[in-house]
């Protein structure tokens, strides 16, 4: 079939015009057909988009594969073998020398309270990783040598021509110590060879050791001369009670003020019951005989003289001369002041006594023992690092980085 083209004035087109006019119309036809079909114009998009992403690789490449290698090879081959040794003790109170915390009636501490023990752990716990304890390690072992081996890899080896402070650190990453609630203190020490960390580990134990035993002597001695002091203290307050009765006595001219009236009190009272005996004696012998006998006339004269001496006595305490009386009130309140502070002060002072024997007992006997529960036992394998755990869990956080990467990149496309 032949289309015969025509321009606007109706004449035949040329060659030239008709294959121009062909050629919008294709182009024409190809845009509606583009937009009529959006699927197919993004899948096209989409693909190109991918043609031309390079990031997702490099982010899987830098995020993932490399970090999850590196792992690998790090935890799986460089990383030198570490051999744990552990050991767990106690520090236990002798039978009887560790009572309640209840301090002596003298405020001495001769018994040993449980707190003590509990302290002395703690003590013990942070004296392991002090840097005293590893001065006295240099002393006994070559710690530098075992941890600067060129077996050992770089990043584990420690540097020897470093200070005594960065040893300190070092040292606190290859010991780890726990005291439990209970008093059981345990000892894990990870060194680079099984006969390094065993022989550490013995070596900690018998300065702990050394350490409780010097600690507990020391609370004894304290414990001892603190007694001695209270009881020195309470020996000098007793004298001092006794030269005060003693100079007050002097000063005042009665040998006890106290006892000179208490005699005079039992005198009337010893006179009283006489004269209560003679009178019941007269009056029964009134009865048989007449008032003029020599025997009732004996026991009248014997009355009238006791009724006299009562009289007299009475009659001088009534008739003594106020100031007098005044200074006999004051000497016997006196006394009575410093015979209570002498009772007291006899009384604590047989106490600090006791005190000072039950800290001397407890002196010569020692009171906290270093009771080993786990002996050290040299390893036979490896325990650090764990390498599959690193490993798993390096591997874990890099593909957990790249997803994150991923979808944050998405979100702001």
């Amino acid at each position: 079939m032949t289309i015969d083209a025509r321009n606007p004035e109706g004449k035949a087109l040329s060659p030239a015009d008709r294959s121009r006019l062909i050629g919008e119309a294709l182009r024409q036809a190809a845009r509606v057909s583009r937009f009529s079909n959006p699927n197919k114009s993004t899948i096209r998009t989409i693909r190109a988009q991918k043609r031309r992403d390079i990031i997702t690789p490099l982010l899987f490449l830098f995020l993932f594969v490399l970090p999850s290698l590196s792992s690998a090879l790090f935890f799986g081959v460089y990383l030198s073998d570490r051999y744990v040794t552990e050991a767990r003790f106690a520090l236990r109170p002798a039978i009887g020398g560790a009572e309640k915390a209840t301090p002596d009636a003298v405020g001495t501490t001769s018994s040993i309270p449980s707190q003590m023990i509990a302290q002395d752990s703690m003590i013990i716990g942070e004296y392991i990783k002090s840097r005293t304890m590893v001065e006295t390690l240099e002393r006994t072992l070559p710690l530098r040598e075992m941890f600067s081996r060129d077996d050992i890899d770089h990043y584990s080896r420690f540097d020897a021509e470093k200070p005594i402070e960065k040893l300190v650190r070092y040292w606190g990453n290859r010991v780890k110590v726990g005291v439990e609630s209970s008093g059981l203190i345990s000892v894990a020490i990870n060194a680079f060879s099984a006969d390094d960390s065993l022989a550490l580990n013995r070596a900690v134990l018998a300065e702990s050791e050394r350490m409780v035993n010097q600690l507990t002597d020391r609370a004894r001695k304290d414990a001892l001369a603190e007694s001695e002091r209270e009881m020195k203290r309470a020996e000098e307050r007793l004298m001092k009670v006794q030269l005060a009765v003693r100079d007050l006595r002097n000063r005042d001219g009665v040998l006890d003020a106290q006892k000179a009236n208490d005699t005079n009190l039992k005198m009337v009272a010893e006179i009283r019951t006489q004269r209560i005996n003679l009178a019941v004696k007269l009056s029964l012998l009134q009865r048989d005989l007449r008032d003029e006998s020599r025997s009732i006339q004996d026991l009248k004269a014997q009355i009238a003289q006791l009724d006299e001496t009562i009289a007299r006595i009475e009659r001088e305490a009534a008739n003594q001369d106020p100031e007098q009386r005044r200074v006999l009130s004051a000497t016997l309140t006196k006394f009575e002041e410093l015979d209570a502070e002498r009772k007291n002060a006899e009384k604590y002072y047989a106490a600090t006594i006791s005190a000072r024997e039950r800290s001397r007992m407890i002196a010569d006997r020692q009171i906290e023992f270093f009771s080993m529960i786990v002996e050290p036992v040299r390893a036979e394998s490896a325990q650090q690092p764990r390498r599959m755990l690193s490993i798993t869990i390096a591997i874990a956080l890099s593909a957990l980085a790249f997803g994150l990467s991923v979808l944050m990149r998405k979100a702001l496309a």
